[in-house]
């Protein structure tokens, strides 16, 4: 064939995507869930038919749910067992999720500490950081509910970083 010429480009490789990826740790942390089956209550919960006690929040499964009576507010708290630092607490909504919301810790489990707050809740998946505070428990209290039902929540995790 000869006689068709073209001019050589300038070759520049582009990836289609980039992705980020963020560690929490470093090697040797303990990265491990402190919530993970400990003692778990709440302000309520449904019975009968859809039972949904608080230990199915902290039981390491998602397709188990800790759901409340439909009316505002509630809490589900969790006793680490011992007190230890905290910084990162993990919330897994279900559909019927908070609106608005606050995460609390306590040494004694009467004084509350406030570590998060929001009134822009929009279900899914929270990953909530804050400077690490000492604590024995945990506690998630939902003060506005986004639907017509109770707060649901799959899992409630909590990590030292």
């Amino acid at each position: 064939m000869g006689g068709i010429t073209q001019d050589r480009i300038a070759w520049v490789n582009r990836p289609t995507y980039q992705q980020v990826v963020e560690f929490p740790a470093r090697r040797g942390d303990d990265v491990s869930n402190l919530a993970a089956g400990k003692t778990a209550t709440a302000s309520s919960y449904e019975t009968g038919w859809f039972n949904s006690p608080p230990a199915h929040a902290v039981d390491g499964k998602l397709d188990t749910r800790w759901a409340s009576d439909w009316s505002d507010p509630q809490w589900l708290k969790v006793d680490l067992g011992n007190e230890q630092p905290v910084g990162r607490v993990v919330l897994n909504w279900e559909a019927a999720y908070a609106k608005s919301y606050r995460v609390e810790v306590s040494r004694d489990g009467t004084n509350w500490q406030q570590v998060y707050a929001t009134t822009t809740g929009n279900g899914g998946e929270d990953v909530l950081r804050f400077g690490a505070v000492p604590a024995r428990y945990v506690r998630v209290t939902g003060t506005q509910r986004a639907t017509s039902y109770g707060y649901s929540l799959y899992e409630l995790q909590v990590f030292r970083q």
